[in-house]
């Protein structure tokens, strides 16, 4: 009886563990483990192909509507020259505009050509936020970087409003102006984003009359305070060869001041002035309409491709978990069971026919 049994427990087990076979899953309903079917996403888009379509078009026009409701931005740039490359004359013996023997002292003290990295020094004073709280402060720009605050009528702020500098330096510097300085022509290029194209050709062209003036300012402060030093020194010196250095010293001085004075473009030099663009910046409608058109396909496309795919898994992987649950797979009796029961009715045959004898 025993070896009976294990015949057809060996098969069970061997079913129950069949059931995780390659085989037995490429048979189960929804297709898993099949290739992707191209046909059937391809009849999911075409079977919605004019609602995918309509909202892709409702949705583009509610982009397009929507860039109404912003401020036409304008752009206007100035281009400029940094002039740094110009000598006041200095103490090297190239340089130097007299004929006298010069000193180690004087080398090293007079400016005798702009720093290796004036350019950047440079560029970092326009955008330092020391001038561009003054250039905002002059032209009074805190109203328009703040303009839903304040009321043009009344000339004053809404509801107490405080503007805040920093806030209007970081707007102003990320904002509004912008500055690009291009390597292979050597030119800088100032730039100004505002809602009007004549005042951002205005901005711009007074942003280089500025910042002369400011770094020019710097400049002479500078050799004022060098020029006032060296005076100071010539009064308390007696040796002849120290004053006649300090004398050449002066000079010197005198010259880079004179150059720096005499010029209008120091340091920037405007080589083409800023004028009002005709067309604005942005928003661009028609391109904001297009891509949002273009986009809300794409997305459609891929809810419904999506959608598709998530039915095929749901649908696979219920009927997998019918397969491996075992509530649902079929009891499996041992052969000595079927004997017994053979016996027993045997028995009860024999037991009825005696009883129908007796009767």
């Amino acid at each position: 009886m025993t070896n009976d049994i294990q015949p057809i427990v060996t098969q069970a087990s061997s079913n129950d563990t069949g059931l995780m076979d390659k085989d037995t899953v490429s048979r189960l309903p929804g297709g898993i483990d099949q290739e992707v079917d191209l046909l059937e996403y391809l009849h999911a888009v075409l079977r919605r192909k004019y609602s995918l379509t309509a909202v892709a078009f409702l949705g583009a026009m509610v982009m397009f509507a929507m860039t109404f409701s912003q401020s036409n931005i304008y752009f206007a740039t100035a281009v400029l020259a940094i002039n740094i490359d110009d000598k006041p004359g200095g103490v090297a013996p190239k340089e130097y505009r007299s004929g006298d023997t010069l000193g180690l002292l004087e080398r090293d003290f007079v400016i005798n050509s702009a720093a290796a990295n004036e350019r950047e020094r440079i560029m970092a004073r326009m955008r330092s936020a020391r001038f561009s709280e003054l250039f905002i402060t002059e032209n009074n720009l805190l109203p328009y970087i703040f303009f839903k605050q304040w009321d043009a009528t009344n000339q004053k702020w809404k509801e107490d409003f405080r503007p805040d500098i920093r806030v209007a330096i970081k707007a102003f510097n990320d904002g509004m102006r912008g500055i690009q300085y291009d390597e292979k022509s050597g030119l800088l290029l100032v730039s100004f984003k505002t809602r009007d194209p004549v005042f951002s050709a205005e901005l711009a062209n007074k942003f280089v009359l500025r910042f002369n003036l400011y770094a020019r300012g710097l400049a002479l402060d500078e050799l004022a305070d060098r020029r006032s030093y060296l005076e100071t020194r010539l009064r308390e010196i007696q040796n002849l060869e120290l004053q006649r250095s300090i004398f050449r010293l002066l000079e010197t001085q005198l010259a880079a001041e004179t150059l720096i004075n005499a010029r209008k473009s120091f340091p920037l030099e405007e080589i083409q002035p800023a004028v009002p663009p005709l067309l604005k910046m942005k928003p661009k409608r028609l391109f904001t309409a297009a891509l949002s058109f273009v986009g809300f396909m794409f997305l459609g496309l891929t809810l419904i491709i999506g959608s598709v795919l998530y039915k095929k898994i749901s649908q696979g992987l219920g009927a997998y978990a019918a397969k491996v649950n075992p509530a649902n797979l079929p009891k499996i009796e041992p052969r000595s069971q079927g004997i017994l029961d053979r016996f027993r009715r045997k028995k009860d045959s024999k037991t009825d026919a005696a009883n129908e004898w007796v009767d």
